[in-house]
This record gives C-alpha cells, sequence and structure tokens, in this order.
C-alpha cells in the first residue's frame, strides 16, 4: 500500500485495482480509512461497511464458542467473516465457499486469506456445495450475493432444507439479506417464514438500517 494512497483513503475511497469476472463483471478493491475493502459495482463484497456488519451481529448473537469447531461460509468473499472468527475462536476448522474466482485471487492478493488460520477454500457454488455435503457445521454464514441481490436459489426451500441438513444438532445459522427496495423486503418476509418452517423459532436483527440478518439454531435433538 503506497504511503500517499494511505492518507487520501482517509478523505475519500481510492481505487488500486478495477477488475471483473462472469460471475461479478464489475469488481475493484479500495483502501478506505486506511484499510483494503472489495466492492461490486452496488455493493460492498468484503471488509468496509459488511465487516462492521458481520461483527456486530456476532456481538449480539449468544453463541458459545467453546462449542464451535466446525464453521461453513457461503459466500467467502475476501475473508473478513473468517477473520472475525477466527478472532473468537481460533481453533475452528473453517470452510469457505466463493464461487467466483477472481474475488479469490484478489483476496489473496490484497487480502493475504492465505494467513488466515484453519481455513480450506472451496471454488464452487453455495448450491452445489451443500448438494454434495456429508459434513456438519456447528455455525453456518451465508453471505452469497449477486452485486445487490441474493439469487433467487439460495433463499428457495430446497437449498434451506440442505443447510438444515449440514447444521448440527445446536447449531447456528447466519443468514444475512440487504434490504434495498420492496422487493427484497418482502423476500425477507417469505426467507423468514421459510427458516421458521424448518428451525422454528428464529431471531431477527436489522443492523445498519438496511440488513435484516436472521439466526436460527437447530435443536439439540435433532440430528
Amino acid at each position: 500500500m503506497k504511503r500517499s494512497d494511505l492518507i487520501l483513503s482517509f478523505l475519500y475511497p481510492v481505487v488500486v485495482e478495477k477488475t471483473g469476472s462472469r460471475w461479478n463483471p464489475h469488481l475493484e478493491v479500495v483502501i478506505t480509512g486506511g484499510k483494503y475493502a472489495m466492492n461490486s459495482a452496488n455493493a460492498n463484497y468484503s471488509y468496509g461497511s459488511l465487516y462492521s456488519l458481520f461483527k456486530k451481529i456476532f456481538r449480539r448473537t449468544q453463541i458459545d464458542w467453546n462449542k464451535i469447531n466446525e464453521v461453513l461460509v457461503l459466500g467467502f468473499g475476501a475473508g473478513g467473516v473468517a477473520e472475525i472468527i477466527n478472532k473468537y475462536k481460533g481453533d475452528c476448522r473453517i470452510d469457505g465457499v466463493e464461487i467466483d474466482e477472481q474475488v479469490l485471487a484478489l483476496a489473496r492478493k490484497y487480502f493475504k486469506t492465505d494467513l488466515l488460520k484453519n481455513v480450506t477454500l472451496f471454488c464452487t457454488s453455495a448450491e452445489e456445495f451443500i448438494s454434495g455435503c456429508k459434513k456438519k457445521y456447528d455455525l453456518v454464514v451465508i453471505d452469497v450475493y449477486n452485486d445487490l441481490n441474493v439469487p433467487e436459489s439460495i433463499e428457495s426451500e430446497e437449498f434451506l432444507s440442505g443447510v438444515y441438513g449440514v447444521s448440527a444438532p445446536g447449531g447456528i445459522v447466519i443468514f444475512n439479506k440487504f434490504i434495498h427496495d420492496r422487493k427484497s423486503q418482502d423476500e425477507s418476509e417469505k426467507l423468514k417464514e421459510k427458516f421458521g418452517n424448518l428451525f422454528g423459532e428464529i431471531d431477527t436483527q436489522t443492523v445498519m438500517l438496511t440488513a435484516k440478518v436472521l439466526v436460527a439454531r437447530k435443536k439439540v435433538s435433532e440430528g
């Protein structure tokens, strides 16, 4: 990071690389407030406001980290969620799933994801990973986006049922849903209903006014 870019980043975001991919036509890495962040055309993908959002969620959510040994992050991005989790439980194993190889390349280059502890990365879709997954996870984080929107398949009953299936008894699922228009608001209500049908009682948290975060817990008696 150039010193001049570092200083200017406290005045405005400094773009250090622009690129694109099949999945994300517009990707950029910026320096803002002295730190790197990754953005799509209209949304923050990693670090930045998204990092702050998950820091708040993990503070609010009552998690017994002594019981968190296996973690799944769907929509790995540049690894911000994994970094936060590492600070709570440094020896837990994290499987990160990210469909976009270009995102993973930028993550290695600027965010040093190779240095994250106990992280295994899978470059595939969340749907494909869940459909073939045999493991059970104590914590599942779902942060899958195409720019501003969660793909419809990620909110389908089939996919959510698959997530329920890979959750260990007593496991926690955290789903981040960005609300930016009436359509996404309606989708969040349907998503809440689907989650409720699977997990029973769930907790809905509003973060930064635009994020509806659903927190579900699988009953200990359920396998």
